[in-house]
């Protein structure tokens, strides 16, 4: 987690560095809310605790509107 925390603030071509599939394995499993794959496709982990809150807070926006 740190590591991706630290690209976020370093040059966009350290944000999109090539990911192993175990560092894909271990950054879901770590919560991280997106990850990278080697072909730069950009993918949300559903597994997250926080990506679930902010979907569930959106679903709930949109049934108040």
């Amino acid at each position: 987690m740190k590591r991706v925390f630290l690209s976020l603030f370093s040059s966009p071509e350290s944000l999109l560095q090539v990911m192993s599939q175990q560092e894909i394995i271990e950054a879901v499993e770590d919560g991280d809310r997106i990850i990278i794959d080697q072909d730069g496709n950009a993918s949300v982990n559903y597994k997250s605790n926080e990506v679930r809150q902010d979907f569930l807070r959106h679903v709930n926006a949109l049934k108040r509107a």
